[in-house]
């Protein structure tokens, strides 16, 4: 029984040992109250994770060159999962200010957005793919 429950949690937090990269090419701004696509937006950006490293990296690219714009790091200072969705919060070391996203991983499939209030989310519509950590412990 014990040996049962172990590994259940263990596969409850296999998430928040998981790395990804979030390869966005447009975003879609809703409305939580009605569901509805307030704007949307084609830019590509990425988005590096580590939950083992506590690291959040993010890059937009310039559409017509193909080349970086901007970057920034980020350290992950919350992590929360809650009905198969990992809620964190990441801190700015450029401006101080702090930003949740959400992950929802169901097999293949990896959704990506950013909580602003309860009013506005950003799906971030891409593709995603593993990254290596720092960290190999």
């Amino acid at each position: 029984m014990k040996t049962l429950i172990f590994l259940l949690l263990g596969l409850q937090s296999t998430q928040l040992l998981a790395q990804y990269t979030i390869t966005s090419f447009s975003m879609n701004t809703i409305n939580l109250e009605s569901g509805d696509i307030v704007s949307s937006e084609d830019r590509t950006e990425t988005y590096n994770i580590s939950f083992k490293d506590k690291l959040f990296i993010h890059n937009i690219f310039d559409n017509e060159t193909n080349s970086s714009i901007n970057s920034q790091l980020y350290k992950i200072i919350s992590i929360k999962e809650e009905e198969g969705m990992t809620y964190f919060t990441t801190e700015s070391g450029l401006s101080g200010k702090n930003y949740t996203f959400i992950l929802k991983v169901d097999g293949e499939n990896v959704q990506f957005f950013q909580y602003f209030d309860e009013e506005e989310l950003i799906e971030y519509k891409g593709n995603s793919s593993g990254f290596k950590t720092f960290n190999q412990d």
